[in-house]
C-alpha cells in the first residue's frame, strides 16, 4: 500500500509538470510579441503593412507596381517567390497567408556596403501553423532547396538556400511569429535583443500613432534620422557625406503615413527634433515655417534645390565666420552683412549635361533691406580691394548690374559650412533677392531665364507639383531627376552608379520628388512627395497629327525660322518662297506680314529688343545686305544697310555687350573678311575690314568674361581666332588645330581667360578643348571607321547649353554624347551628307532630326533613339521643334515643296 501511495504520488508530481510545463509553453505562445521592440536599433527604416492584397492591387491599378516592376531587385524578389509558390501546400499561396495581418519590415546598412531587409510576420492561426509546417517540409524534400538547421543562444535558426538562383535566407520563430531576412547577421543580432529581455521599441515616442487606422493609408512608415547617413554612404561619395550627415541631424525619427494616388507617393507625418548638440535642428531652432518666395526666380532647368525658410538666415551658421589673413578687417562687414538677409535662403544646382562638370551653383538669399544690403557689399569690396589697389568689378546685363566680391567662400561665411563651393561670388540684386554664384556666365544665363519667364513661378508643370507640397516650411529639398541625372551621376560612388544606370527607368519616372519639414512647436510636420510629371503624355504610342497645311502660290525655298511674336512672344514661323518674299505664318496658323526682299536670305533670322517700347524686331541679311524689320515687316530707320554689291555675306552675328540695346552687326563674307557696324549704321573701327585668312566654319561667336568681350572666330582650315571689341587678337591665338573645320565650338564660360574652356571637333573627328588663353587642355580623337567619316559639333538647337558630336560615314549616322560616349547610329538609304538637328528641352526631352536630302525624308528620334512614330516625314530641309510643357507635347514645323505644315507628337522613351 505504500509502494502504491508513493507510485502515485510520483506519478501526479510527473502529471502535474508536465501539464505546468505545457500550460506555460501555451502561454508563451500565446503571448502577444510587439514586433516594433524586436527591431533593432540601427534599422534605417521600418514599414509596417495590414492589408497586403490591397496594397497590391492599388500598385496595379494606380499603374505604380509596373514601374517598380522594373527595379531588378524586385525582379529577383519575384523568381524567389516563384519557387516558393511552386513548393507551396495546396492553393493556400503566400498571398492569403500574408494578407490581413500587421507587417514590419525593417531595411538595414550591413557591414557598411550593403542594405538588406528583415521580415516580421505573425503566424495567426492553427491553418496559418499547419500550412507553414508542410511549406517547410516541402522545402526539405525540393531539389530547388537546401535547409540547414543551427542553435545559436538557445534558438534554432533554419538557414535556406535557392540552389538555382543561389539566394539565401535565414528565419526563426518566436511566439507565434517568423522572422527572416537574408542576412544571418541581423538574425543573429535580433535573437541576441530578444535574448536580453524587455527590448525597447525602436518607435517608442510614436507608440500612439497608427496612420493605418486612417483611409487610404496603405503603410507607417519610421524613418531613423541619425541611419540615414549610412544608407547615402552607400551611394553617394564621401566628400558629399558631411553635408548629408550635417542635414539628416534635422531630426532624431519620424512617423509617416504612406499614401498612393495615381502616379504619386505620399509620405506624410510628423518628426521629432535631434536635440544633440550643434545638430541642424539646434542650430537654426526654427520658430515659423517660411514661404518659398523664390520659386519665381528660379530656373526651369533647375536640377536640386535646397530651400531654407527662417526668420533670421544668420542662424544657418554653424560657427563664426573665419578670420582672413588679413586679420578681421572685414570679418565685421560680413558678419552685418549676414544680419539683413531673412524669410529664406536657397542653393540651387543647375541641370548639367556631363558628368564630367561640375553643375552651376546659384544662391538665393532674401532681403528685407535691400538698400542696406547693397551699402554693405559695397563696403565689403572697398575693404577687400583697396590694399590692392583694385577696383571692384561690375558689370551691366539688361537692366541689373553684376558685381564681383574676390572674398573666397563668402556664401559660406554668410550662411554656413552647406554653402561651399565658391572661390568668387558675382552678385546680382533682383527685386528682394541677392543672387550669388561663382560664375558669371551662370548669373548671365539665370537672367536671360528670368527674363523668358523661365522660372518655376511660371511653369504649369512645376507649380502643379509645388501645390501639392507644403506651402511653407523650414526645410525643403526639391529634386528633379531628369535634369539631376548626371548631377547624382557625377555624385555617385562608382559601384552604385551602376545601380543607378540599371535603375533610371524607374528613377527618370518620379521624376518630382520633394522632402520637406515644417515646425509646428515640439515636432516637424514632414511630407515627401514622389510625382510622375506629365501622366497622360507618358502611355500609348507615338503619334503625329498634323495641325495646320498651309498652301502657298509658289514653291517654298527657305527652312522655317522659328520666331516670337513682337507683342505677346507666341511661338511663329517665317519662311521664303522663290519669289524671295518673307511671310509670317502666326501661332494661329495664319499670315501675318510679309517683306519682299528680292533675294534670299543668308543664315537665319535675329530678333532684337529695340526702341522705346522694347519691341522685337527681326534683323537678317541678304547677299550684300543686312535688313531689320518690324512686326508690319516694314523697314526700320536707316535700314537696310547697303554693305557693297560685290560682296558675298555669309552670316550675321548680332552682340550686344552691356545688354543695354547698343547692337553691333557682324558679318562675313566668302573671303574671310569680318565687317561690324553699330545698330545705326556706322562702322566700327577694327572691322571695315577685319581680314581673315580663310572663310569661316560657322558664325562667329560672342562671350563676356571677366569684364572682357571676346569674339570667337572658327575658319574652316582649322585656325581658331580670339578677337577683342577692336579686331585685335588676344594673346595665344590664332590656335592651330592642323585639321578642317566645318562647325562651331560650344563654350564653356568661366570667371577668367584662363578658366573658360571651348570645345571643338575637327572634320576628322579631333575633339579638341583649350582655354581662352590659347592653351591646349586636351584632344582626343574618336573611332573614324573610314576615310569617308567626317564629324560636327551641333550645339542644341533651342539655347544652345549642350551640345552632341555627330559622325557620318557611307550612309550611316552616330550621335555622341558631351562625354564621347555613342548614344545610337543609324543607317539610312543614301550616302549623300545628312541634315541632323539637335533639340534638348530639359533632361531627357531631348529629339534628334536626321533629314535626308535625296530621299526627303526626316526621321525623329527620341533620347534613346527610338524612331518616333514609327514612320518618317516627307521634308528636305531643316526643321523647327517646339515643347509645350504643360501637355508634354511636341509641335513640329517643315515645308515640302509649296507647302508649311504643323505637326504635333508626344514622346514615348
Amino acid at each position: 500500500m505504500p509502494k502504491r501511495i508513493v507510485f502515485y504520488f510520483i506519478g501526479f508530481v510527473v502529471l502535474a509538470s508536465l501539464a505546468y510545463y505545457g500550460f506555460n509553453r501555451w502561454k508563451d505562445s500565446r503571448e502577444k510579441v510587439d514586433l516594433w521592440a524586436m527591431v533593432p536599433e540601427n534599422a534605417a527604416f521600418v514599414v509596417e503593412t495590414n492589408n497586403h492584397l490591397a496594397l497590391v492591387e492599388h500598385l496595379r491599378e494606380t499603374n505604380l507596381l509596373e514601374s517598380f516592376s522594373a527595379l531588378a531587385a524586385y525582379q529577383r524578389f519575384e523568381e524567389n517567390m516563384a519557387y516558393l509558390d511552386s513548393v507551396s501546400p495546396g492553393t493556400q499561396r503566400r498571398e492569403r497567408f500574408l494578407d490581413k495581418k500587421n507587417i514590419l519590415t525593417s531595411i538595414h546598412v550591413v557591414g557598411k556596403t550593403d542594405v538588406e531587409f528583415v521580415h516580421y510576420i505573425p503566424v495567426n492561426s492553427v491553418g496559418e501553423h499547419r500550412f507553414l509546417r508542410t511549406l517547410t517540409e516541402n522545402i526539405s524534400k525540393s531539389e530547388f532547396f537546401e535547409q540547414d538547421s543551427r542553435q545559436y543562444q538557445g534558438t534554432l535558426l533554419n538557414d535556406i538556400t535557392n540552389t538555382r538562383l543561389g539566394t539565401s535566407f535565414t528565419y526563426f520563430t518566436y511566439h507565434n511569429n517568423i522572422i527572416l531576412s537574408r542576412s544571418p547577421v541581423l538574425v543573429e543580432e535580433i535573437v541576441r535583443r530578444i535574448t536580453r529581455g524587455n527590448p525597447t521599441s525602436v518607435a517608442a515616442k510614436f507608440k500612439s500613432t497608427n496612420y493605418l487606422n486612417q483611409p487610404e493609408v496603405y503603410a507607417n512608415v519610421f524613418i531613423n534620422y541619425r541611419e540615414l547617413p549610412n544608407v547615402l554612404g552607400l551611394f553617394l561619395k564621401e566628400d558629399l557625406m558631411p553635408q548629408v550627415r550635417y542635414l539628416s541631424s534635422l531630426s532624431e525619427s519620424a512617423m509617416l503615413e504612406l499614401k498612393l494616388e495615381q502616379d504619386k507617393i505620399f509620405l506624410n507625418g510628423f518628426s521629432e527634433p535631434e536635440t544633440l548638440k550643434n545638430s541642424f535642428h539646434s542650430n537654426i531652432a526654427p520658430v515659423k515655417p517660411q514661404p518659398m518666395g523664390v520659386k519665381n526666380y528660379l530656373p526651369n532647368r533647375t536640377a536640386v534645390l535646397l530651400h531654407f525658410g527662417l526668420d533670421k538666415v544668420v542662424k544657418l551658421k554653424r560657427q563664426p565666420a573665419q578670420k582672413e589673413a588679413a586679420g578681421s578687417a572685414y570679418g565685421a562687414t560680413i558678419d552685418s552683412l549676414a544680419q539683413v538677409f531673412n524669410n529664406e535662403v536657397a542653393l540651387a544646382y543647375m541641370e548639367s549635361n556631363t558628368i564630367n562638370a561640375s553643375p552651376e551653383k546659384v544662391v538665393f538669399a532674401h532681403v528685407g533691406n535691400a538698400a542696406r544690403a547693397q551699402s554693405l557689399i559695397k563696403q565689403l569690396n572697398q575693404k577687400v580691394l583697396s590694399p590692392r589697389k583694385k577696383k571692384p568689378y561690375t558689370e551691366k546685363y539688361g537692366g541689373y548690374t553684376i558685381e564681383m566680391i574676390e572674398v573666397p567662400e563668402l556664401p559660406a561665411k554668410l550662411f554656413g559650412s552647406l554653402f561651399t563651393g565658391f572661390e568668387q561670388s558675382y552678385v546680382v540684386e533682383v527685386d528682394d533677392y541677392i543672387i550669388f554664384s561663382d560664375e558669371v556666365a551662370a548669373l548671365r544665363d539665370m537672367l536671360d531665364d528670368i527674363s523668358a519667364e523661365n522660372v518655376w513661378g511660371k511653369s504649369v508643370a512645376q507649380k502643379g507639383f509645388i501645390e501639392e507640397t507644403l506651402q511653407e516650411a523650414n526645410f525643403s529639398l526639391y529634386l528633379n531627376t531628369v535634369n539631376a541625372w548626371y548631377v547624382l551621376s557625377r555624385y555617385m560612388t562608382d559601384n552604385s552608379r551602376e545601380d543607378l544606370l540599371q535603375n533610371a527607368t524607374l528613377i527618370k519616372r518620379f521624376n518630382q520628388v520633394s522632402f520637406q519639414f515644417a515646425n509646428t512647436g515640439k515636432q516637424y510636420y514632414t511630407s515627401f512627395v514622389f510625382r510622375k510629371q506629365d501622366r497622360s503624355a507618358t502611355s500609348g504610342e507615338d503619334l503625329f497629327v498634323t495641325e495646320l497645311t498651309e498652301k502657298f502660290d509658289t514653291r517654298i525655298s527657305s527652312k522655317p525660322f522659328p520666331i516670337q511674336n513682337a507683342v505677346d512672344r507666341s511661338r511663329e514661323i517665317v519662311v521664303q518662297d522663290s519669289a524671295d518674299v518673307l511671310i509670317n505664318i502666326t501661332a494661329t496658323g495664319k499670315r501675318g506680314w510679309a517683306d519682299t526682299v528680292g533675294t534670299s536670305i543668308r543664315g537665319g533670322i535675329k530678333q532684337i529688343e529695340f526702341g522705346p517700347e522694347n519691341k522685337l524686331r527681326y534683323l537678317f541679311a541678304t547677299g550684300s545686305r543686312i535688313h531689320a524689320i518690324n512686326n508690319q515687316g516694314q523697314s526700320l530707320e536707316n535700314f537696310p544697310f547697303n554693305i557693297g554689291d560685290t560682296l558675298n555675306i555669309q552670316h550675321l552675328a548680332v552682340f550686344d555687350y552691356e545688354k543695354n540695346q547698343d547692337y553691333r552687326l557682324l558679318i562675313d563674307d566668302n573671303l574671310g573678311n569680318l565687317y561690324m557696324y553699330d545698330i545705326r549704321g556706322n562702322a566700327i573701327e577694327g572691322w571695315q575690314p577685319r581680314r581673315m585668312d580663310y572663310r569661316l566654319a560657322t558664325e562667329p561667336q560672342h562671350l563676356r568674361v571677366g569684364g572682357r568681350d571676346v569674339i570667337l572666330v572658327l575658319l574652316e582650315n582649322g585656325y581658331v581666332y580670339a578677337l577683342n571689341k577692336r579686331g585685335e587678337t588676344y594673346p595665344g591665338f590664332p590656335i592651330n588645330l592642323k585639321s578642317p573645320l566645318t562647325s562651331g565650338a560650344f563654350i564653356n564660360a568661366g570667371a577668367d581667360l584662363r578658366k573658360t574652356e571651348v570645345t571643338v571637333v575637327t572634320k576628322y573627328g579631333s575633339v579638341a578643348t583649350f582655354n581662352l588663353q590659347g592653351k591646349l587642355l586636351n584632344r582626343e580623337q574618336l573611332e573614324r571607321p573610314s576615310k569617308g567619316a567626317f564629324f560636327n559639333l551641333l550645339p542644341e538647337e533651342n539655347n544652345g547649353k549642350s551640345y552632341i558630336i555627330v559622325r557620318q560615314e557611307q550612309g550611316r549616322v552616330a550621335i555622341f554624347d558631351q562625354d564621347l560616349n555613342l548614344q545610337f547610329e543609324k543607317r539610312y538609304v543614301t550616302s549623300a551628307p545628312k541634315i541632323v538637328q539637335y533639340f534638348h528641352f530639359g533632361g531627357d526631352n531631348k529629339v534628334y532630326a536626321v533629314t535626308e536630302t535625296g530621299p526627303q525624308k526626316t526621321y525623329l528620334y527620341t533620347s534613346k533613339g527610338k524612331l518616333v512614330g514609327n514612320t518618317t516625314l516627307e521634308n528636305s530641309k531643316p526643321v523647327v521643334i517646339y515643347r509645350n510643357e504643360a501637355t508634354n507635347d511636341y509641335t513640329l514645323y517643315k515645308v515640302f515643296r509649296k507647302e508649311l505644315q504643323k505637326i504635333s507628337f508626344r514622346l514615348v522613351n
